[in-house]
């Protein structure tokens, strides 16, 4: 009799722990899937970086104080909040304290003793602030509404189309590289897309090109009506996973010759677990997170997978990738690049961060993308 006392009561509290373990599980998966949501799919202006005080200013040249971020080499925009904005190039000098840089004004003012910020904009705001490059501020007609776009006029059928990254319409980050495309006089259009500040979808989530990649297709369509007839696709960041998308899900995916992917998201997933690991989230945790989140979110994260979509891809690839990436981890790069040998050209900069490659090496950078323009135009109809 006591025996089976014992027992009845050993399962109950053993059916107790079930429920409690079941229960925390649960709760934990359900805020796991709001920390993926706050973190990867709630569109946000990109935070200011470091404020620095301005030490002396002038004559082509401003002494700031020296830190990890005003020695990094490479070319950087800097900002006042007041309308003065510049660009900070080469070190002239630094000693323990402070450190000289070339620097020249590109808007408004600068004096000494204000506080500045960093940025990798590096160039002014638009096509012809930065490059008196003529372009027209255009309405791309898509599905949700009309998605703002630069258009550059240029000259031929082959048209380029640059997607940001995530970021409230960060079209800004195609500046850098548009004298290297304006060169080869190709007509461009800068693009937004839904949820970029225009456009909503009513949820208000990035999706990761489940969804933006018809974003993409507007584009193609607007270039379409206007003399296009075969198109190369560059993408940043969370643009670079939306270009991938549309390679996968458009009917007009035959009409790109050539993709180039600057700090790509090539497994959502990934990105998912290695957040979680370094926050010290159990795994077991993180998968059932990943798994409510597909619920909460449709985020179809074998979709999201490249590495998984390897055989899908047949055209030229530009491959550009950081090593100090926070958020697309580098291993996964490497994986795709030796995936797919005869179509990917990979450049991996060391010690760049996300979408800071071309701040970093500036002449490597034009110089790749440079190549592979030569490559297209030589193969293309």
């Amino acid at each position: 009799m006591e025996e089976s006392r014992f027992g009845y009561w050993a399962r109950r509290i053993a059916a107790a722990v079930a429920i409690g373990l079941i229960a925390g599980l649960s709760i934990g998966a359900f805020r796991g899937s709001t920390v993926i949501a706050n973190d990867l799919l709630t569109p946000q202006e990109v935070e200011s970086g470091p404020v620095f005080e301005i030490q002396l200013v002038g004559a082509g040249r401003i002494v700031l104080p020296r830190n990890e971020t005003t020695e990094q080499l490479g070319i950087w925009g800097v900002s006042n909040g007041t309308g003065g904005y510049g660009q900070i190039t080469g070190i002239i000098s630094q000693d323990a304290e402070t450190v000289e840089r070339s620097f020249r004004t590109l808007e408004g003012r600068f004096i000494a003793g204000e506080m500045v910020t960093f940025d990798a904009y590096a160039v002014g705001a638009n096509p012809d602030d930065a490059f008196a490059i003529d372009y027209d501020d255009v309405r791309v007609p898509a599905e949700l509404g009309a998605n703002p776009a630069w258009s550059i006029p240029g000259r031929g059928d082959l048209w380029a189309i640059f997607v940001h990254g995530e970021g409230l319409d960060e079209r800004r980050q195609a500046l850098r590289i548009l004298p290297v495309v304006n060169d080869f006089e190709l007509p461009s259009l800068v693009i937004s897309y839904r949820n970029d500040g225009v456009a909503a979808d009513g949820t208000g989530f990035y999706r990761w090109g489940l969804d933006e990649w018809q974003d993409v297709e507007a584009a193609i369509t607007y270039a379409r009506n206007r003399g296009a007839k075969g198109f190369i696709l560059y993408g940043y960041g969370m643009g670079a996973t939306i270009v991938m998308n549309h390679l996968h899900e458009s009917d007009s995916a035959g009409e790109v010759l050539g993709v180039v992917l600057d700090s790509p998201v090539l497994d959502l997933g990934a990105v998912v677990d290695r957040i979680a690991e370094d926050r010290g989230i159990p795994v077991v945790i993180t998968s059932a997170a990943k798994g409510v989140a597909r619920i909460r979110f449709g985020l179809a994260w074998a979709k999201l997978n490249q590495m998984d979509r390897i055989d899908q891809f047949d055209i030229p690839i530009l491959l550009f990738q950081g090593t100090e990436d926070d958020v697309a981890p580098v291993g996964t790069a490497n994986n795709f690049a030796e995936a797919l040998p005869e179509l990917v050209t990979y450049e991996r900069f060391d010690g760049a961060r996300r979408v800071e490659l071309w701040n970093v090496d500036a002449e490597r950078y034009n110089a790749a993308v440079m190549a592979f323009l030569e490559e297209i135009l030589a193969e293309a109809p």
